[in-house]
């Protein structure tokens, strides 16, 4: 892939396959409030990754005395199963995170980037090695069902 271009709208996403299940059922869902965002290539038009992004939060400090760091949240990030193994999902990530500081400079004034990965070696890795830190310490992360198993890890922007 030569080049590509990020858009908020993609006419067809069921060419899509991530090999997991949990990504490509929430793109084809889409069933919460978070802002999707499509990966396109450019030559062909065709997805190549998706991410979607909400307003989160980090918490610090002890139990008795909470406050929060305002954050963006990048919900989800999955590439296609055909661009996987070839150095795309860092070149991607890059992106992804260029167009976040932009978003929080323009819009949300967030401080950090907060994500939940997958507890799979080689994506917590991709992660530290773009400059995210695995939460803990005096740093809380809400947690859920959707997070449950997952590392909550954050970039300072």
């Amino acid at each position: 892939m030569d080049s590509f271009y990020i858009d908020t709208t993609c006419n067809d996403v069921s060419g899509f396959d991530s090999n997991r299940r949990v990504f490509n059922e929430y793109l084809w869902f889409q069933s919460d409030t978070a802002v999707m965002h499509y990966i396109m290539e450019s030559a062909t038009d065709r997805l190549v990754a998706y991410f979607s992004l909400t307003a989160s939060s980090v918490l610090f400090g002890d139990p008795n005395n909470l406050n929060t760091i305002p954050a963006i949240e990048l919900k989800m990030f999955a590439l296609d199963k055909n661009y996987q193994g070839a150095g795309m999902a860092s070149v991607l990530l890059d992106a992804v995170i260029k167009t976040i500081i932009y978003y929080s400079k323009e819009y949300m004034g967030a401080d950090v980037i907060i994500l939940y990965s997958v507890p799979v070696d080689h994506v917590i890795q991709l992660y530290e090695s773009k400059g995210f830190i695995r939460i803990g310490g005096v740093l809380t992360a809400f947690r859920s069902n959707f997070t449950e198993g997952c590392v909550p890890m954050f970039l300072e922007i």
